[in-house]
């Protein structure tokens, strides 16, 4: 059985990048009909925070990427990696090093004036010391040969042995560092395919070197380009938003950062739009680029229009809920109507809340310069025959305000752009609304009368 995981550090929000790795092992995971498993890597006790990982586990579901089995948090198997290291010490594979912070930094500067690459000599690597308070445990790495990774995209990659140094795998303090907690790990959650960045390359060779010591074969591994930026360097807060958080505030859907985020390094032939369902029965690690993908915000934000018209409006609503609670005072059924005629003018479910906010708002509030050009002696009749044609309707509905409307301009042999923009204006606050005749809808009878008569008190 195929078993991916996902092993974030809760050091900050669930960066792109991460949600990225964590959707491409999903997907690989759901289409071999295997486990896609989560693994919290919360070992770094002064950086790692309950925030932070609160913030993955709710992204990750807001996306929909369920994990199978229990969650995994490195901080609850201090026991194990104890074990494993002891394992390695007993079998001769790791030994113990007393060397000081001031002995390593004497070494780096002499190599450095050698114009030698730093790194841990072996000096303490054949004498067998016994444990004391304030040493290391080191791994021993092979050092002779090659060390060969099977990437399923890079193809073999490999680096000399003698390149790399015995790593610490045991901190001064007794706890166990990185590589070594992410073999054990893995070793224990069964783990058959990786797919994560490339960055982790380095630490790949000596993740092997580690498997083969205590006897298992290695993971079948994926290493993908990063994100860049539009500027290709590596994607930042520089960029814009570099979080899921950041994009489900700005009124993202998860439908469409699936979507984006599938696309980026992966392709399925000439299609750019999935359901889940598709995503899962397409995705096969064979079509990943080798190139680094590039985040386009203005691809992702029209991506997010298209996807804004084409979901269940209930879904949408879902959405909007999450994000403010200023519409609360009105039913449910008010703010689906709405949304709904909203939802084809914005690109994001902000824009829908910001372009909404009219709606809701006692008074409304219009720019000088706007006031000037409309609210004038001119168009005053448009606000008096308007308002007597609404206030005489008894039934608040479409096709009675469209009467009334055409009643208007009829009377006063107006255009709609005339009539619409001085109303659009004294009842929203700006030019920008759905149509006229389902915006005053919307407000109601009462708040639009209220509204056109404050309008005209400004008319000189």
């Amino acid at each position: 059985m195929v078993i991916t995981r996902f092993a974030p550090s809760p050091t900050g929000n669930l960066h792109i990048g991460g949600a990225r790795t964590a959707l491409f092992n999903w997907l690989y995971a759901k289409n071999k009909g295997g486990k896609f498993l989560l693994r919290i890597e919360d070992t770094d006790k002064t950086r790692s925070k309950n925030e932070y990982i609160e913030n993955i586990l709710e992204s990750l579901e807001w996306l929909g990427i369920n994990h199978d089995d229990s969650l995994v948090y490195q901080s609850e198997r201090a026991p194990k990696y104890e074990q494993t290291i002891n394992q390695l010490l007993q079998s001769g594979n790791a030994y113990y090093c007393d060397c000081t912070k001031e002995d390593l930094d004497i070494l780096r500067s002499e190599q450095q004036k050698a114009g030698i690459k730093p790194k841990y000599d072996g000096r303490n690597r054949e004498k067998g010391l016994p444990y004391k308070k304030g040493s290391v445990v080191r791994f021993k790495t092979p050092t002779e040969g090659n060390i060969i990774v099977k990437d399923t995209l890079k193809g073999d990659v490999s680096v000399c042995n003698q390149e790399l140094d015995d790593l610490i795998i045991q901190r001064s303090d007794g706890s166990a560092t990185y590589n070594l907690t992410v073999v054990v790990d893995d070793i224990d959650m069964g783990v058959t395919n990786i797919i994560r960045g490339d960055d982790h390359l380095n630490n790949t060779y000596r993740q092997i070197h580690m498997m083969n010591a205590l006897g298992y074969n290695p993971p079948i591994y994926t290493h993908l380009p990063l994100i860049m930026g539009e500027d290709k360097k590596r994607l930042s807060k520089r960029h814009g938003a570099t979080s899921t958080y950041d994009l489900k505030k700005e009124g993202l859907l998860p439908i469409s950062v699936i979507n984006y985020l599938s696309r980026l390094g992966w392709s399925s032939g000439n299609k750019e739009k999935f359901t889940i369902e598709e995503l899962i029965e397409l995705f096969d690690i064979k079509n990943l680029n080798k190139s680094a993908a590039i985040f386009d915000y203005k691809k992702l934000y029209s991506l997010n229009k298209y996807f804004i018209k084409e979901i269940q409006i209930d879904d949408l609503y879902k959405e909007f809920i999450c994000l403010t609670k200023k519409f609360d005072q009105l039913p449910k059924e008010k703010v689906i109507e709405i949304i709904e005629a909203q939802r084809d003018r914005c690109k994001t479910i902000q824009e829908i809340i910001d372009e909404s906010e009219f709606f809701i708002n006692e008074n409304i509030l219009i720019e000088d310069k706007l006031a000037v050009k409309f609210l004038t002696l001119k168009n005053k009749d448009i606000f008096e025959s308007l308002y007597l044609g609404l206030n005489n309707i008894s039934e608040w509905e479409i096709s009675n305000i469209d009467t009334v409307i055409d009643s208007v301009m009829n009377k006063l042999n107006l255009k709609m752009p005339e009539f619409a923009k001085p109303i659009r204006l004294a009842l929203t606050g700006n030019l920008s609304s759905p149509s006229i005749n389902l915006t005053i809808f919307l407000l109601g009878k009462e708040a639009c009368l209220k509204r056109i008569l404050d309008a005209k008190r400004l008319i000189t």
